[in-house]
């Protein structure tokens, strides 16, 4: 019981901060919501890419026709994602009556696991980071309606992917 204290603490630190950091984003509409999130999300993520890329950790290869893997990216995996990695982990753990903060901790991990096998720079950026996002989306919003949840979690992914996938293709150029 000892050992764990120091978690505790940490916990609730961590919680203090985002509850202060996302404050902001709980009064909003859901459509104001999902955008902004979408882009802030998005622009943290791209500063861990920079980030990762100066260490020289990065770097990853698509083999696959840009079109073909801007539709999976937007369309698919939004809504596959969002049910497999958001709805589906964040509805066992509000079955288990547990804290916002454990319901992110659960959507994050399988989220982080799915995209870490493609490179550090996936793993962090995407997995990692724009995991926790979305699982914030969901898990707030999941307060309200599963619909909700589900559509503004699934925007702001499409959203973020939208942005990024284009700018992966035109860094591969370069």
């Amino acid at each position: 019981m000892h050992r764990c204290v120091p978690v505790q603490r940490l916990d609730k630190k961590m919680m203090t901060w985002i509850k202060f950091h996302f404050q902001r984003y709980r009064k909003l509409t859901p459509w104001a919501f999902c955008w902004r999130i979408a882009i802030e999300g998005t622009l943290v993520a791209l500063i861990a890419c920079i980030i990762i890329g100066f260490l020289g950790l990065g770097g990853r290869e698509i083999k696959m026709k840009a079109s073909s893997f801007a539709f999976l990216a937007v369309i698919v995996a939004p809504l596959w994602e969002t049910l497999v990695f958001q709805a589906f982990p964040i509805w066992i753990a509000r079955r288990c009556n547990a804290r916002f903060s454990v319901q992110i901790i659960a959507s994050v991990v399988p989220f982080f696991i799915a995209h870490a096998f493609k490179g550090v720079t996936t793993g962090v950026a995407a997995g990692l980071l724009t995991g926790f996002y979305l699982a914030f989306t969901y898990a707030h919003w999941r307060e309200q309606t599963r619909w909700t949840a589900f559509w503004t979690t699934a925007g702001s992914h499409a959203i973020h992917n939208g942005i990024v996938i284009p700018l992966v293709f035109a860094l591969k150029e370069i």
